[in-house]
């Protein structure tokens, strides 16, 4: 029997309909209702507004007047594109409404499993003398969330649970932070245009984007992200981005960012000093760079020692 203890954070999933409609809306910019009609392919753009519906808000089934309404679409068009996607997999029948399909988790696990960094993240992680003990996640900056990729599993009798492909707002977050702090000011500004308020998941998260301004020129000074309970209560986290080239990326997506969570009970300052050490190789491991040296470097060795990186 285990003696193990699990930890949730704040969960996206347990949302309003006005917080699901936000989350869709992040989950889906380009989508806006009846608007989807001007897309080159119209059927495409409604079927990834209601697969982005139910992502966002996956804890019941959605009937389809339900969906027609809060995507601002059609009943019968709704009707026939969910028809489609029970089909093909991407959407079950459940009750009277509609659930998000297995097919989704075979095209998410193919995706993690064509990505070198995930593999290298799991690798990397064994090695890690301090982090290897804790909970270390691997995730991308998407716009102003943070989807994570993959977990590394502590061996804590206390472990902090985190589901891959789960999608948290980037100011909520150590990894999400990090990554934003690393983007141009160009870039930044771009992602924050618009936006007056941010959506918090503890009384410590961030409110407004002057808040979260501060917090990632205070970031840049000292070279990682803290996350102190602004996800969970009693939970801190620290992050350290994983250094890229911005050229190729597609527009509003990246870079991604590591990061490690404990109890804040733990979290003394020579064990952070620990665990933001481990982070540094890591983050340094997972780079395009980093990922050729280990591949060419012979067992043990320290293949990246010396090499370095902009950003925290």
């Amino acid at each position: 029997m285990s003696n193990t203890t699990e930890v949730t954070s704040a969960s996206s999933t347990d949302v309003s309909p006005r917080a699901a409609a936000a989350m869709n809306a992040r989950l889906n910019p380009g989508f806006r209702g009846p608007g989807a009609d001007r897309s080159p392919a119209p059927a495409v753009a409604r079927a990834v507004g209601i697969l982005g519906l139910l992502a966002a808000d996956p804890t019941a089934p959605h009937g389809t007047s339900e969906i027609a309404r809060r995507l601002q679409l059609p009943k019968s068009s709704v009707a026939n594109v969910c028809a489609a996607l029970v089909d093909s997999g991407l959407l079950r029948r459940s009750g009277n409404g509609f659930s998000l399909g297995h097919r989704l988790a075979e095209f998410g696990g193919a995706y993690l499993a064509g990505m070198d960094q995930v593999r290298e993240f799991r690798e990397g992680c064994q090695t890690l003398p301090a982090a290897s003990q804790e909970t270390v996640q691997l995730a991308v900056l998407d716009r102003l969330d943070v989807v994570y990729l993959a977990r590394h599993e502590g061996r804590q009798p206390i472990r902090l649970v985190s589901e891959i492909g789960r999608r948290l707002p980037a100011s909520c977050t150590a990894a999400g932070k990090a990554a934003l702090a690393w983007l141009s000011p160009a870039d930044l500004a771009d992602r924050l245009r618009g936006t007056t308020s941010l959506p918090g998941l503890t009384a410590q998260s961030h409110r407004f984007p002057a808040e979260l301004l501060a917090d990632l020129e205070a970031t840049r000074r000292r070279g990682y992200a803290i996350d102190d309970e602004e996800t969970a209560e009693g939970v801190v986290c620290f992050a350290a981005v994983v250094p890229e080239r911005s050229e190729g990326r597609r527009p509003a997506t990246g870079p991604c960012a590591v990061s490690v969570a404990l109890l804040k009970a733990r979290a003394s300052d020579q064990r952070r000093d620990l665990l933001l050490s481990d982070l540094s190789i890591l983050a340094r491991r997972l780079a395009p760079s980093g990922r050729e040296m280990f591949r060419s470097a012979p067992p043990g060795s320290a293949a990246i020692e010396g090499s370095e990186g902009r950003g925290p």
